[in-house]
């Protein structure tokens, strides 16, 4: 398996980091700025989260910061045996 493979097989799926914003509260920008990321990677993930391969429209760089805000916000992305995606937040005090 490639490299690039493996990542994306591990990777929260569009509609796992947009469910994730949603349940945080959060609109585009604030997601935004807590990953450091510029709006319209925020936008272009959103506006191709159905099926599309996140590598395909950002780089990998990108969706780590993302990924790392919402984690940091008290976000939990999994993946089951089943293959079935799962987003679960626990509030940090």
């Amino acid at each position: 398996m490639s490299e690039t493979k493996s990542i994306t097989t591990k990777a929260p799926s569009a509609r796992q980091i947009h469910a994730a914003r949603v349940i945080l509260g959060w609109t585009q920008p604030q997601l935004s700025d807590a990953a450091g990321v510029g709006i319209a990677s925020v936008k272009r993930l959103e506006f191709n989260h159905r099926d599309k391969d996140l590598l395909d429209i950002m780089t990998i760089t990108t969706l780590s910061k993302i990924v790392k805000a919402l984690e940091d916000a008290g976000i939990e992305f999994t993946v089951g045996d089943n293959g079935r995606r799962t987003v679960t937040y626990t509030e940090k005090f």
